[in-house]
């Protein structure tokens, strides 16, 4: 999430090419603005409700609600939560959103922060703090990492992938590790003393019973597991009997983080995991590096990442998926292209194996049948003249047989202009 008044703008690092990338066109309204612009109309994107991308239920609850005004960008939705001091304490203010993705994660999470915020409220946890404060290792606390910098106020969305330049990859580690900070290697280094000392552990079992991803880049949850994950540790306080203390706690929404590995295994087996992964993949040393140091992808995406890959099996253009996304510069890049990549995975087990992917950029598949496939897992996407000029480029305009995947809908011109261009459109969640 982006806190409106405390994050600054940063230059893009990405740059827009025209040729051999992908292309996405999907929406849910007819924009009732159309302009002429070149040979053709486009749509203007527009300002949609909130309510037709999510239930109106999961839009709003305890310290929270999200505004019903949502612009779109031509690709993804731009999504406003307003946290409240009730929840949110010193961090209520307005966070910004640029995925419907991301902010399903972002209000899956909420639940978990106000239960770590009563749970630091109760007798239980204020005994245990007392408790900790006499316990030899508390100093120790100093060497718990904190949470990382936020790298999506980049404004380096997904529209870039349309047709980007690739960065080199010594440019890409320098940029992922100054967003660490100057702690980095300090808070490295009490990561692996906390793991030895049964800390990580505590905080993983915790994350696991709030069902929150315990490597999630969300600053305010990561702040609130760090602490009483801590005071629970230092003084043995067991998970449960923390959470037995909160009535009516562990209230689930939306989304559930479910991939156990990032409970079972701690941090340092996870990152040996994702290397020995990539290393398969044919990555370079400094390719792993990259990947591996990149704060726009979460350990638990690399985790999941990583695995999907695998599944696609030792196809061409694997390696090169891999690097790509290990050069994203924000989140929000980083899970459209996992979830890209998972959806490629999906076709090849449902309906004909993937032989071949195209990146970097939005990725670009064939299959053992002669399809080609361009997964694209977008927002809301309005027929804009940035669209036009993908779907129009002549590399992929030479291919057959090819199909847009999206999860969700599109207007009628957005249709029309997709067929005239000879694309099959295929708009079910499932293969």
């Amino acid at each position: 999430m982006i806190k409106t008044n405390s994050l600054s703008r940063m230059p893009s690092r990405h740059a827009l090419r025209l040729g051999a990338y992908a292309v996405m066109a999907v929406v849910f309204l007819v924009p009732k603005v159309l302009w002429a612009q070149g040979a053709g109309q486009f749509e203007q994107p527009p300002i949609i409700n909130a309510t037709q991308l999510l239930p109106e239920s999961a839009l709003s609850g305890p310290g929270f609600h999200v505004e019903q005004q949502v612009p779109t960008n031509g690709a993804m939705g731009q999504y406003t939560i307003v946290a409240d001091a009730s929840v949110f304490q010193d961090d209520a203010g307005t966070y910004r959103v640029e995925s419907l993705d991301l902010l399903k994660i972002r209000l899956s999470e909420i639940p978990a922060i106000a239960d770590l915020e009563n749970v630091s409220k109760t007798g239980v946890f204020a005994n245990a703090l007392a408790q900790s404060a006499e316990r030899p290792v508390a100093a120790a606390a100093n060497m718990v990492i904190h949470p990382m910098d936020t790298v999506t106020g980049l404004p380096s969305g997904i529209g870039s992938l349309f047709g980007r330049v690739t960065m080199g990859a010594g440019e890409i580690a320098s940029s992922a590790s100054n967003s660490f900070g100057s702690g980095k290697a300090a808070g490295q280094a009490g990561n692996a003393t906390m793991t030895a000392l049964g800390y990580d552990q505590v905080r993983r079992d915790l994350a696991k019973k709030l069902h929150v991803d315990p490597y999630s880049s969300d600053p305010i949850l990561t702040k609130k597991l760090n602490s009483v994950a801590w005071v629970m540790f230092s003084a043995r306080l067991t998970v449960d009997a923390a959470m037995m203390a909160v009535p009516g706690s562990i209230i689930i929404s939306g989304v559930e983080f479910t991939n156990d590995l990032v409970y079972q295994k701690p941090k340092g087996d996870l990152i040996i995991f994702v290397q020995k992964k990539l290393q398969n993949f044919g990555l370079s040393q400094g390719e792993i590096a990259t990947f591996i140091s990149n704060s726009a992808v979460p350990l638990s995406l690399q985790v999941s990442v990583v695995e999907d890959l695998e599944a696609l099996g030792d196809i061409p253009g694997r390696r090169a998926a891999a690097v790509d996304l290990g050069s994203m510069m924000t989140e929000y890049q980083a899970r459209f292209l996992a979830t890209s990549i998972r959806m490629l995975n999906q076709w090849g087990q449902q309906k004909s194996p993937i032989t071949q992917i195209q990146a970097p950029g939005v990725l670009v598949a064939h299959d053992q049948n002669g399809t080609v496939i361009v997964p694209a897992p977008v927002d809301y996407v309005s027929w804009t003249p940035r669209i036009a000029a993908f779907v129009t480029t002549p590399e992929l305009l030479a291919l057959q047989h090819r199909v847009l995947w999206i999860p969700a809908k599109m207007t009628p011109l957005a249709r029309q202009q997709l067929e005239a261009n000879g694309w099959s459109v295929h708009e079910s969640a499932q293969p």
